[in-house]
């Protein structure tokens, strides 16, 4: 494996001036990423106290199901009162989503191996796994490849419209079906096998969505230490409640704090990417397996599907009695996050970049600082084969991360096409029907009815010629099939559906292909946090 690194600009605003440090965005973030700011992060969090000691035991509780001395010592330094962690999430996706989900993970590992030996306190690798959320479609399918094009491949399964993640039970029949499916997918390899049985082995622990999600990513970052916190775990609400009753106590102010950034980021030319309301409680209830979104008015809480209607004291009352039945929306996670967990640093993607600056006046509101908020890595993988069309097609890296190759290619094939050729037929066109035109008036001279078939006999022979042209454009396409094949094969492994490549393909296919030292050689690439895009060469 080969690192490389190319500098490709976003295309959301908020997050190019972010990276590139343009305006000034401490109007958005509390901290920026210079290493007085690491500096002035750690003293702020030496002054706050955290529930240090319920956490690890929680912890370690929860992750006795991996089996993993690693991961509790790593856990036990949370008892540590110097010890911080760099956190990071994502949606349990099947065979753990997108590329994007990977390339977190190495990014929180990475920045929290290098703060711990810049700041001399030990620094825990924390993955928040959104078990929490409730759009299961956004997690219920990967894309395989499918004669040479991204196809999506749906677990079709019965479930909760509105059931969490963790507790929405896998249909193992169905699952291990479509497992199968992925891997019929794939070319065969010497690793095949021992990959599906892994994951096939994680599957069989399974009850949800989330178990499966977990039990994967253990098996890939257990030697790193890396720690997992599910917030759709019942038992973690026992360390939430008193935080939740305070969301609830100064919502007022929670809402608006939110509406004013919002008003503000757009004052700035940006665009808010928060959908919500003054008017939500930003929380969820659970009701037989189900969340529903609590909103409010001038006088009480409400869940209106349910006809539920409380109090502020109620409601305070009721978290406190079933902590279990409440989670957190888009506005009060991130805060929950810092109330959890002692945050050193935010890793985050370019969407969570532009909604976490929405939330500075929120994090004030609740007595905190936002934590610095850390760009992850962007890494395409770029297979030597493909390495290798580029240079045939003359292609550029750069230009084809960001655009892809269908360009290229329909420009490559109008060259093909001779010029004269498609003026000559279009010229025909025009002369066929001037003189049917003739024709045509002629023969309405003899008889009137003759119109229907006079049309007809037109666009007969304008088809015929059309047809001659597609005849000629085809045989032209077989001739030069593959030149045109190797630009598809191009788009589809760096930008697939034209987007990026992370956005589309799942770590499977690279570790089918490679074997299992792959992800060993992708984690101790040189990879630097200088907002540059990795293309790591296989």
């Amino acid at each position: 494996m080969q690192l490389t690194e190319l500098s490709i600009e976003s295309q959301n605003p908020f997050v190019r001036d972010y990276i590139e440090e343009k305006k000034d965005m401490k109007l958005f973030f509390d901290y920026g990423l210079n290493r007085e700011d690491w500096e002035v992060r750690l003293h702020d969090l030496s002054s706050r106290t955290y529930h240090r000691d319920a956490l690890a035991d929680y912890l370690l509780k929860y992750h006795r199901k991996f089996k993993s001395k690693k991961i509790n010592e790593v856990i036990e330094l949370l008892r540590d009162p110097t010890s911080v962690v760099v956190v990071g999430g994502q949606q349990a996706g099947l065979l753990t989503g997108p590329l994007y989900t990977i390339h977190k993970i190495l990014s929180i590992l990475l920045l929290a191996k290098q703060k711990q030996q810049e700041l001399n306190v030990p620094v825990i690798p924390v993955f928040w796994v959104a078990g929490e959320d409730h759009d299961i479609e956004e997690i219920n399918h990967l894309y395989i490849s499918d004669n040479g094009e991204a196809k999506k491949y749906k677990l079709t399964q019965s479930y909760w419209k509105k059931s969490a993640a963790a507790k929405t039970p896998l249909d193992l029949d169905k699952a291990e079906k479509w497992l199968k499916g992925v891997f019929a997918s794939f070319q065969e390899t010497e690793y095949t096998n021992e990959l599906l049985a892994n994951v096939q082995r994680c599957l069989r622990q399974s009850e949800s969505f989330t178990d499966f999600f977990e039990y994967i990513i253990v098996e890939l970052f257990e030697k790193d230490g890396l720690v997992l916190l599910n917030s759709g775990d019942p038992e973690l609400r026992a360390l939430e409640s008193g935080f939740l009753q305070e969301l609830i106590k100064k919502n007022d102010q929670l809402g608006e704090s939110v509406t004013r950034q919002q008003a503000f980021m757009k004052e700035m030319d940006y665009s808010p990417i928060i959908e919500t309301a003054t008017r939500h409680a930003h929380l969820f209830y659970e009701y037989d397996g189900e969340r529903f979104l609590i909103e409010k008015d001038d006088t009480n809480f409400f869940v209106k599907e349910l006809r539920l209607k409380w109090s502020e004291a109620e409601l305070y009352n009721l978290i406190q009695e079933k902590p279990e039945a409440f989670s957190n929306n888009v506005v009060t996670r991130p805060l929950m996050q810092e109330f959890l967990l002692p945050t050193l640093a935010f890793i985050a993607g370019p969407g969570e970049i532009n909604y976490w600056g929405e939330l500075k006046s929120a994090f004030h509101v609740m007595g905190f600082k936002m934590p610095p908020v850390v760009p992850r890595l962007n890494i395409t993988f770029l297979e030597r084969h493909i390495e290798k069309k580029l240079a045939e097609r003359g292609m550029n890296l750069k230009e084809s991360l960001e655009k892809g190759s269908l360009t290229k290619k329909e420009q490559f094939f109008a060259n093909q096409v001779p010029s004269t050729f498609t003026n000559v037929i279009e010229q025909a066109k025009q002369k066929f029907e001037t003189i049917h035109s003739s024709v045509r008036a002629e023969a309405l001279e003899v008889d009137q009815s003759l119109m229907p078939f006079l049309t007809k006999n037109a666009h007969f022979i304008q088809d015929q010629l059309s047809l001659l042209e597609k005849t000629v454009i085809k045989r032209i396409e077989e001739k030069e099939n593959n030149i045109l094949n190797d630009f598809d094969k191009i788009q589809t492994s760096i930008r697939p559906l034209q987007a990026p490549q992370e956005r589309i393909w799942n770590i499977m296919y690279y570790l089918n292909k490679y074997g299992p030292n792959f992800l060993e050689k992708y984690k101790d690439l040189p990879y630097s946090f200088q907002n540059q895009h990795q293309v790591v060469k296989l």
